[in-house]
């Protein structure tokens, strides 16, 4: 990664803990990247290699807990995934950035920019698990319904010590869809996430974690895009419509052909569509 211009992989100590970082120098202006749950910085390396044209700074790091950055005792939360981000931000000197989220990356930023408005810029959020808002008609409910019987599965079969087992069924039945964790992502990438799901297993206890008041947004005076796979689990499109129902001053977007895992498997799409997003901030 260095060889093309980045950073070498270096801990940022942030206080409490240490964030493995890479960063990519450019222009003024930013794009601070956050990564979902079980992934690491590499997920993003297909999306910024497609927007390496723009010529903007690129910052891209591993959430605590996560690959090669350090973690703590105790219970994780998506408070301290957001905190970490602002104090990432101070401690570069980075200033106003553009913040882009996948899944509970996208979760994460959007408590980022409700509590750190005046490090934020704007919000490009892909797919945020807000399964909260599956709520008040029965095709609603249902879906939040089968969202927390795959959770609970996914905990039970990790707290056997069944890994692979706990990991695939959560990245099948939750995430990514049927034939992904074979399909969409390679050994490297399947290594990761069974490395990073002690971590998973951890904040999946963070009564917050799903818990998303995006109204929050309404308050926050950058752009915000919301995008959805066009071929992405009906759980997420449905939150992806409660969540610009409740932001109307969000803009949406589709990735066509992308389901949730749209960062790997359709980089070249949501470049077009993040780029799109930028020219609006």
């Amino acid at each position: 990664m260095a060889a093309t211009g980045w950073s070498p992989l270096t801990r940022v100590d942030i206080g409490e803990v240490a964030l493995a970082t890479r960063v990519l120098h450019g222009d003024d202006r930013v794009l601070l990247f956050i990564h979902g749950s079980l992934d690491d910085h590499h997920t993003w390396l297909p999306l910024t290699r497609a927007l390496a044209g723009t010529g903007h700074t690129m910052v891209v790091y591993d959430r605590r807990g996560h690959s090669a950055s350090t973690d703590v005792a105790g219970q994780g939360t998506i408070r301290q995934d957001a905190d970490d981000a602002a104090r990432l931000i101070e401690r570069l000197g980075l200033g106003r950035v553009h913040v882009v989220g996948h899944s509970y990356g996208a979760a994460t930023a959007v408590l980022l920019a409700a509590e750190h408005p005046e490090l934020v810029a704007s919000l490009y959020l892909h797919e945020p698990p807000a399964f909260a808002l599956l709520t008040g008609r029965p095709e609603l409910e249902e879906m939040k319904a089968q969202t927390g019987a795959v959770a609970r599965k996914s905990v039970a079969l990790l707290d056997a010590g069944r890994v692979e087992e706990g990991t695939a069924y959560f990245v099948e039945e939750m995430a990514f869809g049927a034939g992904s964790w074979s399909e969409l992502f390679d050994d490297q990438a399947r290594a990761i996430m069974m490395a990073n799901s002690d971590t998973w297993l951890d904040q999946s206890r963070d009564p917050e974690r799903l818990a998303l008041d995006v109204t929050a947004l309404n308050a926050f005076d950058g752009p915000v895009t919301f995008s959805v796979g066009s071929r992405t689990l009906p759980a997420f499109t449905a939150a992806t419509a409660e969540m610009l129902r409740l932001v109307p001053g969000a803009s949406g977007a589709t990735i066509e052909g992308a389901g949730h895992g749209a960062p790997t498997s359709h980089p070249d799409e949501l470049a077009a569509a993040v780029r799109h997003h930028l020219n609006r901030a």
